[in-house]
């Protein structure tokens, strides 16, 4: 639904606004999305990490070097878990999936409330 030019101005002068009196949380609102390039960077760094562990896996047991093997076993199996603990703890709001607080209160991640 496409907003009137009224309503249009009174957005962009609230957006102003809030940027003016609170820059520290335009700076973390805009951290926050998703697509930005902290996240593109995270996911290259954390693809080449599992692939460095799987040549160090593949090398270790090639050349029967149990410590290059252990590494790379390593790598393999713990980047993608503190990826997935880097997401939850960059983009998952609890508050928003509705387990807590109770349902009239508002999110403190995301200033939204919560679904009932």
């Amino acid at each position: 639904m496409k907003l009137s030019d009224d309503e249009q101005q009174k957005l962009g002068a609230l957006e102003r606004a809030l940027r003016a009196e609170d820059p520290k949380l335009d700076h973390r609102l805009a951290r926050m999305r998703p697509g930005g390039p902290t996240s593109l960077n995270a996911v290259l760094v954390l693809s080449v990490l599992v692939a460095l562990g799987v040549v160090l896996a593949a090398l270790g047991d090639l050349f029967a070097v149990p410590a290059v093997l252990a590494a790379g076993l390593i790598l393999t199996a713990t980047v993608p878990a503190l990826a997935v603990i880097w997401w939850a703890r960059r983009y998952y709001c609890r508050y928003c999936a509705g387990k807590w607080p109770a349902p009239a209160q508002m999110c403190p991640r995301c200033a939204r409330p919560t679904p009932v």
